[in-house]
Parts: C-alpha cells; structure tokens; sequence
C-alpha cells in the first residue's frame, strides 16, 4: 500500500473503545482463508437480520450481520469468535479502516450501532486550544 505507515492497521471499536486491531501486512494463512470462504458458504444459505429473514444477502447484509455477531461475541468475552469474525470483515472490505459499535439498552432488548470507516480516521475527541494574546495598546 501506498499510504502512510500505520495505515495497514485497522481497528475496532465498541463503547468508544479499541477492542481489536488487524494488521492487514500479515497474510492470511490458506487454513484461515478456506475457513472464511466456508463462512461465506454459510451465510449465503441466508440468515435472520434485524428481523427479518434474509434469504440472498448481499456483502453489506453479511457484514452487518458479522458484525453484530461479533459485538455479541466481545459481550460474551469470547475473544476467539471475535477474532475470527473481525478477520471476516477486513477481508471481504479491503477498504475498512476501522468499524465502530455501540450497544444502547432499551425495554425492548439491546439495539447494537454499527459504523463502517472507509475514509481516514479522525481521532475522537480532538481538543484545539487556543490562547489569545492581550491586545496591544499603542
């Protein structure tokens, strides 16, 4: 890649909170790669998503759905699961730079917010300061 150092890492997020990194430099081993394309064998049988039966999803349907499965999985502290899923997300998008997730409570059951980064990442919470300095009598 032609970008900047740094740049092959992608993170992420849940609560605002870097949970996992991938390191896009080291290559997927074949055993890991059939795995993967096994995953995506059974996703194409389809799946439940937000309620709703998802007979032929398309890759956004799938990595929504990894995705949350994912978030589920850090909740249940089963970080090899969670591993595997984040593996599936940065290689069917070679684009991501960092996904985001956030789980909001409500009487219903837990709602789970997903956000995809493809552009660059900015750095949450970035604080300017700024100091005026006195005017100047003449």
């Amino acid at each position: 890649m032609s970008e900047a150092s740094g740049s092959e890492k992608v993170s992420f997020l849940l609560e605002g909170q870097e949970v996992l990194t991938y390191d896009r430099s080291i290559a997927l081993t074949d055993q890991q790669k059939n795995y993967l394309e096994d995953m995506d064998k059974t996703l194409e049988e389809g799946f439940m998503l937000a309620g709703q039966k998802v007979e032929q999803p398309d890759l956004e349907q799938k990595t929504q759905f990894v995705a949350l499965n994912l978030v589920q999985a850090l909740q249940k502290e089963d970080d090899k699961t969670a591993i595997i899923l984040f593996s599936y997300l940065v290689d069917r998008m070679p684009e991501l730079k960092q996904a985001k997730a956030r789980v909001k409570e409500s009487e219903s059951g837990n709602k789970i917010g997903i956000e995809f980064i493809f552009d660059e990442i900015k750095p949450e919470g970035q604080k300017l300061e700024f100091h005026p300095k006195p005017p100047v009598m003449h």
